[in-house]
């Protein structure tokens, strides 16, 4: 941690304790006393990002020109998987492992425990963010039961050559995570991947590519859900999970965060605590949970996460373990 970075930080801390001056005389600064937990999962996640940018190097995918630092887990702006719009710099920030830190955090504040079994929801959105709250459980030996989409925003894991359920393979084949989702959809409009780029520019090309790639996932044992209906989806996905004591979702497909704008908005991301939720047929996977009196991990805005002692957009990544998210102010 050096230069500029090294001065923010400072600067960070010493605003933090002016403010609480009067009641914190006395106080200290100090590791978290699950930070070695928290390394572990970010190491993996470190780990796991160069698996991948092996793997899509060999598979003759590019690496996206905006991923300035060479992580790897981020896609290219915009593809015939892509599905709708998301921020450059909130998807490159996704990538820094210190993500898979702050879940540790998120999940100790939750109350879960070594063999809990927990439900998570990823997209291909946010393929960083989706690490992340893997390395977390396996680095915790939570009971991880998950389902992913292979759908992407632009920037995520939106590569035809290489999509979100390949990397997930790579990962399990490697022996970095213990387990693969329990189901696969295409994400997208329906859950079908209907508003893919390729299907509605009616490309030609593009469209050859989606399917290319779906017999791909086929041949390598990731075939993907028919969804037919939204209470059907629902209901699929509630029945893998069971009975768990939290509930992760990463990314903001409809799924997770249903069909009202107003509840969308309403939704901080973060650990948010169990709360009474008006719920229907247009409520989403996060909604049912909460109301159930469930805590959930939400993972979406990048920027608001990373109040919690992640730089946002940095020159460069900070080393694991150096960044204010490590560290709690006591007295």
């Amino acid at each position: 941690m050096t230069g500029g970075w090294l001065i923010k930080w400072i600067l960070g801390i010493l605003a933090l304790l002016a403010s609480w001056a009067a009641p914190l005389k006395e106080a200290q600064i100090q590791r978290l006393p699950y930070a070695d937990v928290m390394e572990e999962a970010a190491r993996l996640h470190q780990k796991a990002g160069e698996l991948i940018k092996a793997e899509k190097l060999r598979r003759g995918a590019e690496l996206a020109e905006e991923d300035i630092w060479g992580i790897g887990i981020m896609g290219p702006h915009y593809t015939s998987l892509t599905t709708t719009s998301g921020g450059l710099e909130e998807k490159r920030t996704s990538q820094l492992p210190d993500f898979a830190a702050l879940c540790v955090k998120y999940y100790v504040k939750a109350g879960l425990e070594r063999g809990d079994r927990v439900g998570a929801n990823f997209s291909g959105s946010y393929p960083g963010l989706n690490l992340a709250a893997l390395c977390a459980a396996e680095a915790m030996g939570l009971g991880f039961v998950y389902t992913s989409s292979v759908g992407s925003s632009t920037y995520g894991a939106n590569c035809p050559e290489y999509t979100f359920p390949e990397m997930l393979k790579t990962l399990f084949e490697a022996g970095l995570i213990s387990r693969m989702p329990g189901m696969i959809t295409l994400g997208g409009g329906g859950d079908m991947g209907r508003n893919m780029a390729g299907y509605v520019l009616e490309d030609e090309e593009w469209i050859r590519e989606i399917e290319t790639m779906k017999e791909r996932l086929i041949a390598e044992g990731l075939a993907y859900e028919t969804i037919e209906s939204y209470a059907q989806d629902i209901a699929l996905h509630e029945a893998l999970y069971g009975e768990i004591k939290a509930f992760v979702n990463a990314g903001g497909n409809s799924l997770a965060l249903g069909g009202n704008d107003a509840v969308i908005l309403s939704l901080e991301s973060g650990l948010l605590l169990p709360r009474e939720m008006e719920v229907n047929e247009r409520s989403g996977l996060v909604e049912r949970y909460l109301n159930r009196g469930l805590p959930v991990i939400h993972l979406l805005s990048v920027r608001d996460l990373c109040a919690q002692g992640i730089p946002f957009d940095p020159a460069r990544p900070p080393e694991i373990g150096t960044s204010p998210l490590y560290y709690e102010i006591v007295p």
